[in-house]
């Protein structure tokens, strides 16, 4: 089996000093998507892969056997893939996809999406056996454009564990010391309640501040910025930083929490070996989450979104929705955690997962 790649992609390759931002893209904007595509390539067996995508749709026909597209949130008003559905089409190969999720501030199916986004779902749709997405939510967005050849398997980063599945190490609160955060101001502006995700987004930063923990960003470019240190923008994210703290914690204290402990990893393998580190983590963040649980580390995220929150409760992760939070509480999210549930659900998962990646013509390792 000879692959092409598309979507997510499992490392990038980098120059020595280049600037993080430009990091930052070759990721497709998030550092998380790489565990999307490491999760679904941990997985399967092939003989050649790439993921150049320089290379002419022609020469990607002549040379592979299949497209195998590693999905995020592609399906969101704001998102045009017509460059993609074009590409798949002059490819003229067998596609497979997996992890494809739309992203709304409600469940209603009806969202606008971009011309281009919805040619990829009817281009997708007829090459590929059966579309993976996140959650019943993207499943019923499809259904709503008469796609029905869709089957719900979660992200891909939640099975790359294999047969062994998730098993997390969960020990009385009082000895947890060491956690880490994440979360992202950027998303308050399409979350179920705008007010209240700001509220929530600022006491995840100042609870980190108080614990002097590690918050790991993933797109959040001012953070990514601070993470860098070599960068000539440092002064500028701390100003940003500190204002958007004003009112919770003083400025002093913003500028040397963020000095020290804000960091971004370009590489999932460096990113594993800090992880599992911590005791615990929480954030508004899928993947910055998943990552923890991969490592048997107690983790719960924050859902704000439809994209976030579908997910999570079909695959048995710990999660709390902002509209039941109120505060952020250490303690309280650590016992919210359900270790039993997360593992009984992925025992019920993942030999359905094997069956759909082989349904869509991929060889499953064993």
């Amino acid at each position: 089996m000879k692959i092409f790649l598309l979507g997510a992609t499992p490392s990038i390759s980098a120059e020595v000093g280049e600037d993080p931002i430009s990091k930052l893209a070759k990721t497709g904007g998030n550092t998380g998507n790489q565990l999307i595509a490491r999760g679904l390539l941990d997985r399967i067996v092939y003989d050649d892969i790439s993921w150049d995508h320089r290379i002419d749709p022609k020469a990607v026909h002549e040379r592979f056997d299949m497209i195998v597209v590693a999905a995020a949130n592609f399906l969101f008003p704001k998102f045009d893939f017509g460059g993609m559905a074009d590409y798949i089409e002059r490819a003229d190969l067998p596609v497979a996809i997996v992890g494809l999720g739309a992203q709304s501030s409600n469940y209603d199916p009806n969202i606008s999406l971009m011309p281009g986004t919805e040619r990829f779902v009817k281009v997708i749709a007829e090459r590929a056996v059966s579309i993976g997405v996140r959650g019943p939510y993207t499943q019923d967005v499809l259904a709503h454009r008469g796609v029905h050849n869709v089957m719900v398997t979660g992200c891909p980063s939640y099975y790359m564990g294999g047969p062994g599945g998730i098993s997390i190490k969960l020990r009385p609160f009082e000895e947890i010391k060491r956690i880490s955060i994440n979360a992202s101001r950027d998303v308050i502006v399409h979350s179920f309640d705008k007010d209240k995700m700001r509220r929530l987004v600022q006491g995840i930063y100042s609870t980190g501040v108080a614990w002097k923990a590690d918050f790991i960003a993933q797109s959040e470019q001012s953070e990514i910025r601070l993470a860098d240190k070599q960068t000539k923008a440092v002064d500028e994210s701390l100003k940003e930083l500190s204002a958007f703290l004003a009112d919770m914690v003083p400025e002093a204290d913003v500028r040397n929490w963020a000095t020290d402990h804000v960091r971004v990893f370009f590489d999932v393998d460096d990113w594993f070996s800090v992880i599992k580190t911590y005791d615990f983590v929480f954030g508004s963040r899928f993947h910055g989450c998943m990552i923890a649980l991969q490592r048997g580390v107690p983790a719960i995220v924050i859902c704000h979104d439809t994209r976030t929150e579908d997910m999570c409760r079909f695959l048995g992760m710990p999660y709390v929705s902002i509209v039941d939070l109120n505060r952020i509480s250490v303690d309280e999210l650590y016992a919210l955690v359900d270790a039993p549930t997360l593992n009984a659900r992925y025992a019920e998962l993942y030999p359905i997962y094997c069956n759909f990646l082989k349904m869509n013509r991929l060889v499953v390792k064993a």
